[in-house]
């Protein structure tokens, strides 16, 4: 008898929560890296279809490590034009993001992202970060939203850009939120791949690729790790 009472209960309160125009589920942390655990098998599976979330990208470029970088200009949410060019000298750092992806608010969320942000800024390093949608697109912002998610989140980027007809991202070959994009001070890919191998960001070990591409550059060595595979949320083309 209590168990066909609870399940009744239970539906009444979903109801009343969807009637309720004001009701809004609130994620947690942990409820994030739910999410982005749930994405990844949903990419795995979806992998196994052709080309998976990547069947409609067309015109997609592969570059391997130690190819030239290819040059961009875009608008910023700054107001101001950004061109690759205007960094020539000094490494850059290209972030693919998505505000709707759980993998990349994961690394916003525990602070991960902004450290990594911090930490190349300290050595001089330009960080563009990159958001690939088209206005009809779940990740598509605005100059004044993304202004906005930068202050939220204390992102220490040096632009925020926008791809809205994709090609910069098809020139780089980039398929995934969040991937990254390492360019020398010559100008040539040196690492292309994952933040680190911490996908849910609640992992306490694992290595850092990003960081350490850095630190290899910034002492002028050659990057030991130039490629790794990123995991995430597929960049909607």
């Amino acid at each position: 008898m209590l168990r066909p009472r609870r399940r009744r209960n239970r539906r009444r309160k979903r109801l009343e929560a969807v009637n309720n125009p004001k009701w809004r589920p609130v994620h947690s942390f942990d409820a994030l890296k739910g999410f982005a655990r749930a994405a990844t098998f949903m990419s795995m599976a979806a992998a196994g279809l052709s080309l998976g979330g990547y069947a409609h990208a067309t015109g997609l470029s592969r570059l391997n490590p130690g190819a030239q970088a290819p040059t961009f200009s875009a608008q910023g949410a700054d107001g101001k034009r950004h061109s690759l060019r205007d960094y020539t000298g000094r490494l850059v750092v290209l972030e693919w993001t998505n505000p709707v992806c759980p993998f990349t608010a994961v690394k916003y969320k525990s602070g991960a992202m902004q450290a990594l942000q911090r930490y190349a800024a300290s050595h001089d390093v330009v960080w563009l970060s990159i958001d690939t949608a088209a206005p009809d697109k779940a990740g598509y912002l605005t100059a004044a939203a993304a202004r906005a998610r930068i202050a939220k989140t204390h992102a220490a980027v040096t632009a925020f850009l926008f791809d809205l007809d994709g090609n910069i991202a098809r020139s780089y070959g980039a398929k995934t939120t969040p991937s990254f994009f390492i360019v020398d001070r010559d100008g040539k890919l040196a690492y292309q791949g994952a933040m680190d191998e911490q996908v849910f960001a609640d992992q306490p070990y694992g290595h850092e690729y990003v960081k350490s591409a850095l630190d290899d550059l910034v002492a002028g060595h050659r990057v030991k790790t130039s490629q790794t595979q990123p995991q995430g949320c597929a960049i909607e083309y």
